[in-house]
């Protein structure tokens, strides 16, 4: 299971989701994909900004509901995609151990390229474990570059570019993670 992570869970992580959902339904894969809050209100969907700028990608998210990051969630995912640097410190005090399958929304594209493709591995944890080592050891945050930036209180048009760079990260992720092996027959 893969796992984005964001502040309220209403603006950022639902879009990465929805996208990369999208993506792995047009390439028959069976990966689950969730999102998830650091700070979330419960049983409330996403901003109308977001729905409105995921429009623009003809993907509907106005049936979100917003979910809290817990242990249980941060337990079960495989892979755990922060938003910011802060998401990533939230996430490691929530359990430790998540550090090693916890990158940053840009980091996951630098260090995807160096990565093999799922295809060429025997497994997703395989795979993560491959990211994770393109680190090169380094423990510490990601690239202030590699963060997605929150949107939420402003105008639609920085939705819009939120929504571009999550199109594109996520467009890059499941081309490295899509193989026949997990294609549905």
């Amino acid at each position: 299971m893969i796992l984005f992570v964001c502040t309220g869970n209403t603006c950022r992580s639902p879009m990465a989701e929805a996208f990369l959902k999208d993506y792995f339904i047009k390439a028959s894969s069976e990966i689950e994909v969730i999102s998830a809050g650091i700070n979330v209100k419960k049983d409330f969907g996403a901003t109308d900004k977001a729905i409105k700028a995921m429009e623009n990608f003809n993907i509907d998210m106005s049936n979100h509901t917003t979910r809290l990051l817990d242990h249980n969630v941060v337990e079960n995912a495989e892979l755990i995609i922060a938003m910011t640097r802060p998401h990533e410190l939230s996430i490691s005090k929530i359990q430790q151990q998540a550090r090693n399958r916890t990158f940053l929304a840009g980091e996951i594209v630098r260090l995807g390229s160096l990565v093999s493709r799922l295809e060429v591995l025997p497994s997703f944890k395989l795979w993560v474990e491959e990211l994770h080592s393109a680190r090169a050891g380094h423990m510490t945050s990601g690239r202030a570059g590699d963060e997605v930036l929150d949107p939420f209180d402003k105008p639609l048009e920085e939705y819009e570019k939120v929504a571009m760079r999550l199109n594109g990260i996520c467009e890059v992720l499941c081309n490295l993670l899509t193989s026949e092996a997990n294609k549905n027959p």
